[in-house]
């Protein structure tokens, strides 16, 4: 009875978004929004939208269109939110709030000053794989380290933090990730030897919560030698 019971209740654990922000899941399970670079938690980069086929493509004709004014290599997609298109842009990462109920008109940008120099230790062109929405913040990483949360319908900074040193190799070029009520945000810049971390910022407050190292003593690195395995036993020590 005690094994059939923890099996439930690892099952029901299993089972439970614990570590998803409710905001994404609730707009990520609406087909007519993106609200995650991936689409949805599961990284799916699926839409189940149907308007569009393949017996209709052929027809479709541009509406309307939109440039961001930056000539470089632009990658990750925009966000959809409600009728709000967020259309993001390389280096300087630039954001647009556009009204798709008015054939895209600006609501808002956010054009923010980023030190040029950040370019010259930026590995394969200066893209941004784009920012991501939760509890009516937009959240953008920045070339330069900057780890800014903006106001959905405004385009007001809500608060920036830090995430790394540019003069040391360290740049961004990555999207974030909401979990519950933290941006989990990453690092560039290994290609100069920089040290790989993950870091988690409060998602109303901008403060760091913790930061785990890709190398090095396991208090930095964030794991338990005994409760972190590979291949099925524990990592050991520092090991």
């Amino acid at each position: 009875m005690k094994k059939l019971t923890a099996a439930l209740l690892a099952g029901t654990m299993l089972a439970a978004p614990a570590i998803a922000n409710d905001s994404v899941t609730t707009l990520s399970s609406n087909p007519n929004g993106w609200v995650l670079q991936t689409g949805d938690y599961a990284n799916t980069r699926y839409s189940k939208l149907t308007q569009i086929n393949r017996d209709n493509v052929g027809d479709l004709q541009v509406a309307w269109s939109f440039s961001t004014g930056v000539l470089r290599g632009h990658e990750g997609g925009p966000l959809v939110i409600g009728d709000i298109m967020y259309v993001h842009s390389p280096f300087p990462n630039k954001v647009y709030a556009l009204d798709l109920n008015n054939d895209g008109k600006i609501i808002w940008r956010y054009e923010p000053k980023q030190d040029p120099d950040v370019i010259a230790v930026m590995c394969c062109d200066t893209v941004n794989r784009g920012p991501a929405y939760a509890d009516g913040k937009i959240f953008l990483h920045q070339a330069d380290t900057t780890l800014v949360a903006l106001d959905a319908k405004s385009g007001r900074v809500v608060w920036t933090a830090v995430n790394g040193d540019p003069s040391v190799g360290e740049t961004n070029t990555a999207t974030v990730l909401p979990v519950k009520d933290k941006i989990i945000v990453g690092i560039s810049g290994g290609e100069f030897g920089v040290r790989g971390h993950t870091t988690a910022y409060d998602m109303n407050t901008g403060e760091r919560v913790w930061r785990a190292y890709s190398m090095g003593p396991d208090e930095e690195m964030l794991v338990d030698p005994e409760q972190t395995t590979h291949l099925g036993e524990p990592i050991g020590e520092n090991s």
